[in-house]
């Protein structure tokens, strides 16, 4: 094996390592979403006013938040740090997915 094929496939190797660990950050901001989401609906708006009709909504606007009605009161838990996160993993793994098929593809012509 030449020293060049080698370390094409060490920099794949590295690439999907880091492609795999965009996804763990893109699936910890989404848990997140997901996390406050649950809340909002089982203990938030069983504080905010009991027997009352309650909803909660995902807003993906301009300033992104879970939001928690609960009859005329509305809780807002934003989550801009979290829809940032999944944004700039998602861009990492694509990066990353790339230099994986582009040096993997650099190997096996090489070979």
């Amino acid at each position: 094996m030449s020293k060049n094929r080698s370390s094409r496939r060490a920099v794949a190797i590295a690439a999907t390592f880091v492609f795999a660990t965009f996804f763990g950050l893109a699936l910890a901001g989404v848990a997140q979403i997901f996390s406050l989401h649950e809340w909002c609906e089982s203990d938030a708006v069983k504080q905010m006013r009991a027997g009352a009709d309650s909803t909660v909504e995902l807003q993906l606007d301009s300033t992104p938040a879970v939001l928690c009605h609960n009859g005329s009161a509305t809780l807002e838990l934003p989550i801009s740090p979290a829809v940032a996160t999944i944004v700039f993993a998602v861009v990492g793994m694509a990066i990353s997915m790339f230099v994986v098929v582009r040096t993997a593809r650099d190997a096996r012509t090489a070979a």
